[in-house]
């Protein structure tokens, strides 16, 4: 009896899962080694302000991705902790293209970027049209006054209780959630977002980007995958 209590016991505790290999990144740590979304290991070799670490492959391709879609990866260890990682990043920038979740994917768009090298496009949020300007810089989805007005936000119930920082400095921005942004045959739902009264235009950021299987800016031509 007690050996067949054993065995149970034993059987039920290898079932767990492990939580170090379920754990997702805070952060983007150079030279640490990981694993995607795809279950591809790779190691970060930089990162950048829009919270996207530059993951190399053995094969020597580039990704970036958002940190919370990393894991580390237990089986290569941690980051050198001498200093000097194992695989260093680039001492110089590197251009390479944004691309999130990298993979074949059976649905893109293409947009052409304008003389200024900027993608404006015209998207259909909560049913009525918008000209946005994408921007992977921006954390989120902003909307101007008047765009707000457009796809039916009330400006009575919006509440200026957040701040957020621009060109022209600090901005205080209302919170909202949008019902969905359409994109030709692409679409998003509940897509958190801001309205910023000094907004002359409005802005398409990551809060709608990182729902996408993956986008890509190349030789003048950004594309969406989903």
């Amino acid at each position: 009896m007690k050996r067949r209590l054993f065995l149970l016991c034993a059987l039920v505790l290898g079932a767990v899962p492990s939580l170090t290999v379920a754990q997702t990144l805070t952060k983007c740590s150079v030279g640490q080694a990981v694993v995607d979304r795809e279950g591809k290991s790779g190691r970060i070799v930089s990162a950048d302000s829009s919270n996207l670490c530059q993951v190399k492959y053995p094969d020597g391709q580039v990704y970036g991705w958002i940190y919370w879609n990393l894991r580390p990866d237990v089986a290569a260890g941690a980051p050198a902790q001498s200093g000097k990682p194992l695989d260093p990043a680039p001492t110089a920038p590197v251009p390479l293209p944004t691309i999130l979740r990298p993979g074949p994917s059976t649905h893109t768009l293409v947009y052409r970027a304008g003389p200024l090298g900027h993608v404006v496009l015209t998207a259909s949020v909560n049913g009525a049209p918008v000209r946005f300007l994408v921007d992977t810089g921006a954390s989120t989805v902003a909307l101007s006054a008047a765009d707000a007005r457009a796809v039916g936000i009330n400006p009575s119930a919006l509440v200026f209780d957040r701040t957020t920082t621009t060109a022209n400095g600090l901005v205080r921005v209302a919170p909202i959630i949008l019902r969905e942004i359409r994109i030709e045959q692409l679409s998003v739902e509940n897509v958190p977002a801001v309205v910023d009264a000094n907004l002359s235009g409005s802005l398409l950021g990551m809060s709608f980007l990182s729902r996408l299987k993956s986008f890509e800016m190349r030789e003048g031509a950004l594309t969406f995958s989903w």
